[in-house]
C-alpha cells in the first residue's frame, strides 16, 4: 500500500499527485528514485532529510528554489501563493476518491506523519 502523508484527503492526494509525477521525471533520475521510494514507503521524509542518502539532490533543489523565489516580487509571491491555493481547492473538487489509509505495521520504525503538514510551512 501507498504510504499516507496527511490525514487531509485532499493534501494527501497533492503530495501522491507531487510524487507522482516527480517520480516519473526522466531528466532528474535521482529525484525520480526518491519520490518512487517515498511513496513506495521504503523511506520516510524525516529518514530522507536524516540521512546523506539524498543530500546532494536537496541541496541543489533547494538552492535553485531559494534562488528562483528570492528573484520573484511580491506580487509573483502573492501569485504563486494562490495558483497553489486553485490548486488545492481543484483536487478537492475532484470526483477522485481519497487513497485509502494504509494499514499500521507492528514496526517501531513506522513514523506517524499525521501531524505533519509538508505544504503549509
Amino acid at each position: 500500500m501507498s504510504q499516507e502523508f496527511s490525514p487531509d484527503p485532499v493534501k494527501n492526494r497533492a503530495r501522491h499527485a507531487l510524487l507522482t509525477k516527480l517520480a516519473a521525471n526522466t531528466t532528474n533520475p535521482a529525484a525520480a528514485e526518491l519520490a518512487r521510494e517515498l511513496l513506495a514507503g521504503n523511506v520516510t521524509p524525516r529518514g530522507v532529510l536524516s540521512s546523506n542518502s539524498y543530500a546532494d539532490l536537496l541541496a541543489g533543489s533547494t538552492s535553485a528554489f531559494t534562488e528562483w523565489y528570492g528573484n520573484l516580487s511580491e506580487s509573483e509571491k502573492d501569485a504563486q501563493a494562490e495558483a497553489g491555493r486553485n490548486a488545492l481547492s481543484q483536487l478537492a473538487s475532484d470526483d477522485n476518491p481519497a487513497p485509502s489509509r494504509r494499514g499500521r505495521q507492528d514496526s517501531v520504525d513506522d513514523e506517524d506523519f499525521s501531524e505533519v503538514d509538508w505544504l503549509d510551512g
